[in-house]
């Protein structure tokens, strides 16, 4: 049994809504009814398949909203939460970035890095924050100077509402109250020593991780965790909560100590301190011998 509300918590009749069975990151939709005067609807799945799990989604105001998606058994009954639906704002409420957590990976062979970002928006509204077209987004941040090559991972925000603009990551998409994640990567220049991350609006909490465990991070309140594994790989992190705005977060990679020329000249002072050793040693058994 399932229940509709709108967000004054009266219930929704005579809504159509959806049926899905969700595979990873696939799905299908498998039925579909209306909603009784008070917001309540029955879908009947006579063979689950166990291995999926199930979700229903409404739409209101041209707006989509899914339940939460669940397994089911053969012979079982489960009942999902209330999916709430919201009125729409272009305006209001702001969204706040929640938390923002980084990821810099070590250099490629051509010198550029890739990052990974992991952000969570907040509405604390009772209005779906919706955007008007893509010159007005929902949500905007800035990236680091040159970042190119922008990808949406596996996120709650559709990939298709999510782009690159003037240097900053925008999000067109409606972003109902409550928490919504984002995933998503990119490519940033080579750099000598140094990798900045503007900070541009507050963030409530703020990691950052680097897979090259010799740099180091500072700026704002960041302090250093430690080091941990993930999948296998070994970050050095770093933590800040209540991240103001206008701050820089800086990564401070560590130079190379020997560089191609001084190299060099170690290489052939080396040789020319064995070549010396060899030439004495040879002189010195090329000497004549005294009878004793």
């Amino acid at each position: 049994m399932y229940h509709v509300t709108g967000d004054d918590s009266v219930g929704l009749s005579g809504r159509r809504v959806m049926l899905h069975e969700v595979r990873g990151p696939e799905g299908a939709t498998l039925d579909s009814t209306r909603t009784d005067r008070s917001g309540s609807y029955l879908f009947s799945i006579p063979a689950p398949d166990t291995s999926a799990r199930y979700a229903v989604s409404v739409e209101y105001d041209d707006i989509g909203y899914f339940s939460s998606a669940v397994p089911l058994m053969p012979g079982g009954a489960e009942t999902v939460p209330t999916i709430v639906v919201y009125d729409t704002s272009f305006s209001d409420p702001a969204i706040v970035l929640h938390e923002r957590h980084i990821i810099v990976r070590n250099k490629d062979v051509d010198g550029t890095r890739q990052i990974i970002e992991l952000l969570t928006l907040s509405n604390g509204g009772r209005l779906t924050r919706i955007a008007a077209d893509t010159s007005n987004p929902v949500w905007q941040g800035v990236l680091p100077a040159g970042a190119t090559q922008l990808a949406i991972g596996e996120s709650e925000v559709g990939a298709g509402a999510v782009y690159g603009r003037a240097g900053q990551l925008a999000i067109a998409a409606p972003i109902p109250p409550g928490e919504k994640q984002l995933l998503f990567s990119y490519v940033v220049p080579p750099t000598n020593d140094r990798l900045q991350f503007p900070i541009d609006q507050p963030i409530v909490r703020f990691t950052i991780s680097l897979e090259d465990t010799t740099a180091a991070a500072s700026g704002g309140a960041v302090v250093l965790y430690g080091v941990e594994q993930v999948g296998g790989t070994v970050f050095k992190r770093y933590d800040a909560g209540n991240l103001a705005a206008t701050t820089t977060i800086s990564v401070q990679f560590q130079t190379a100590l020997i560089t191609v020329d001084l190299l060099k000249i170690v290489l052939v002072a080396a040789f020319v301190f064995v070549l010396a050793g060899t030439l004495t040693w040879y002189l010195k058994k090329q000497q004549p011998k005294t009878a004793p």
